[in-house]
Parts: C-alpha cells; sequence; structure tokens
C-alpha cells in the first residue's frame, strides 16, 4: 500500500528501552558459553544451498502472476459459496509455480498439495476451507516476498575501504521496537560481545516484527561513503529468512514512524563475503511498511538511527542473527 508524502502528520518517534538479555526467554537456542556464544544449532535448520534458477527474478514474477490468476478465480468462487472450487484452483496453481521457486516456499506449497492429493475428490474428510486457507497463507508470503542482497565477492572492487562503526559512534545497548506497540507479542534480544539477534516473532495480534534501534544522539554524516556493509554474516533457515537494515534521517524524524527499509540475506551461507548495502537501494520512505509516495529520499548527510529487523512473511517463529563486524564502506 502507498500513501502520498504530503498527507502525513508531522509527530514524533517513541521506542521502548531495551532489556538486558539475560536471562532469555530463548536461552535454550544459545549454548552456555559465555561470554560470546557461537550460533546455536537454529543455524543449522534448512542449510541446503539455493539454486540460481529458484533465485531468478523472472521465475518469481512469473510465479506471482500465476497466484493471480489463481486468487481472480479462487477468491470469487469462495465468496459464492464454492470453497472446494478455490482449494482447487489453488492446488493447480500451486503445482504450477513450485519449481519456480526457492525450496523454502517450494516445500511449504508442495506439502499443502501432498496432503490434499492424498484425499480422494469426493472424500468427506477433506477439509476444503482449511485448504484453501492454507494455500492462500502461502500464496500471500510469496507475493509479499522482495529479493534480498546477498552477500558478493568485492574483490574486483580494489578502492573499497571499510569503516566499522564504533562502540561511541553507536552508544551502548540498542533500543528494542517490537510489535507490542500494535498488540503484538514478538520478542527480541541483543548480545553486544557476538554481534547476535536473536528472537521469536508472532503472527498473534496481528504482530510479527522484532527490531533493534540504534539511536544517535546527533545526526551523523554519512556522505562520505557509498553504503552500509556486513561482514560473517550468519543467520537461522539461510533459504527462507530475510531480514531489514532500517535507516532513519533528519526527515523522517518529522513523521511518526516513519524510515527507509531494505531487505537482506544470506541464502548461500558466504560468510567469508562482505554483503554490501549501498545507500542507493533505499528507496522511498515508509511508515508502518506503506510507502510514502513523493517522500523525499534517503539522505546519507542527516543519519539519526539504523536498526536490524525480523519480520513476516519470511521471518515467523524463532530466528537468530549474527555478524562478525559491520560499518560504513567507501
Amino acid at each position: 500500500m502507498r500513501f502520498l508524502w504530503s498527507t502525513f502528520l508531522i509527530a514524533s518517534t517513541s521506542c521502548r528501552a531495551f532489556p538486558s538479555p539475560s536471562p532469555s526467554p530463548l536461552s535454550r537456542l544459545l549454548p552456555n558459553t559465555p561470554p560470546s556464544p557461537p550460533l546455536s544449532s537454529l543455524l543449522q535448520m534448512n542449510m541446503s544451498s539455493s539454486s540460481s534458477k529458484s533465485n531468478n527474478s523472472n521465475d518469481f514474477n512469473q510465479a506471482k502472476q500465476r497466484i493471480s490468476q489463481a486468487i481472480s478465480v479462487g477468491a470469487p468462487a469462495y465468496n459464492a459459496g464454492d470453497i472446494k472450487k478455490c482449494a482447487n484452483v489453488y492446488r493447480d496453481a500451486a503445482k504450477d509455480i513450485a519449481p519456480l521457486l526457492p525450496s523454502s516456499f517450494r516445500t511449504k506449497l508442495l506439502q499443502e498439495v501432498d496432503e490434499n492429493e492424498n484425499n480422494t475428490p469426493d472424500d468427506a474428510t477433506t477439509d476444503y476451507n482449511a485448504k484453501a486457507w492454507a494455500l492462500r497463507r502461502v500464496f500471500d508470503s510469496i507475493t509479499d516476498y522482495q529479493p534480498p542482497l546477498v552477500p558478493q565477492d568485492a574483490t574486483t572492487d580494489e578502492n573499497i575501504t571499510y569503516d566499522p562503526f564504533t562502540e561511541s559512534q553507536l552508544g551502548n545497548e540498542p533500543l528494542g521496537v517490537m510489535d507490542n506497540v500494535m498488540g503484538g507479542i514478538s520478542r527480541g534480544s541483543w548480545i553486544s560481545k557476538s554481534n547476535t539477534f536473536f528472537g521469536e516473532t508472532s503472527l498473534a495480534n496481528n504482530g510479527g516484527f522484532a527490531s533493534l534501534r540504534w539511536r544517535f544522539p546527533n545526526a551523523q554524516n554519512w556522505s562520505y561513503a557509498r553504503g552500509i556493509y556486513i561482514k560473517g554474516l550468519r543467520h537461522s533457515h539461510p533459504e527462507e529468512h530475510t531480514f531489514r537494515i532500517i535507516l532513519k534521517d533528519a526527515s523522517c524524524e518529522r513523521v511518526r514512524l516513519a524510515n527507509y527499509k531494505t531487505v537482506f540475506a544470506n541464502p548461500e551461507r558466504k560468510d567469508g563475503l562482505p554483503l554490501l548495502i549501498p545507500f542507493s537501494v533505499f528507496g522511498e520512505m515508509e511508515q508502518m511498511g506503506r510507502e510514502m509516495v513523493g517522500s523525499p529520499p534517503f539522505n546519507p548527510m542527516h543519519v539519526t538511527e539504523i536498526g536490524i529487523m525480523a519480520i513476516k512473511p519470511t521471518v515467523v517463529g524463532e530466528f537468530q542473527l549474527e555478524f562478525e563486524e559491520w560499518g560504513l564502506y567507501t
């Protein structure tokens, strides 16, 4: 959904203080090796590599078009009371698009299709309503998916220099901004010694995100840099989970809950390569996920906040992200 920049009211942003990460409700995910625990077994889930075909943007666009076609037929049928037809239309679309998708989405779709195929067409035990909604939820997650920036081999660019963030630059512990601002129950924690962000997102009460924010007492001038880098990036469910970098500039401070975001991940576990996030990829300003049409572009001369977010639909449930170093690259 998109809104005009001129329609937004000016207001200040508020955040709650981030608590100490210990004791953590998700401590079972982390080994008891102080002070800097390595990634837990959570990071070993679903670690097979992604295929280049599955990651092809043209394939993904084709899948989204097929989903749109299916919904244009299935949704009216459902609303007219023909729930079985809706479920079958969605099932056929799922079969068509499965080869076009990354393995995480493909697995979810085929699980639903396989369960449906186990029932005969006239099986009275088949819950077509549940099947239709199960497939629709997967369709929605595919439609909302944004291909992430991923680590790349930067050795060919001999002019790149890395300027890591310092403690004095970022301050102490980050602020935590969770979906409880809208009634949700998601949670997250931060371990500064290992640069580890972990927690659990929940869809309860229309929630589904957890984030960390480093607020700067004074606006920082990053205009000398090309963007942000992250080294040694690893995270849970590499093929499925994506995360967001959040930036705020002086313009964002004029609009409540406004910021700039872009998506990143490490689906192929290339933790030996740097992730480069140029400022140019930050598009229009957002307010609670809604684009603000006509908003000014991100201004690296007046940066007031940086953050990391885990959010639905790609992160639902437990998550963990860890990196060795981050900062600005020029």
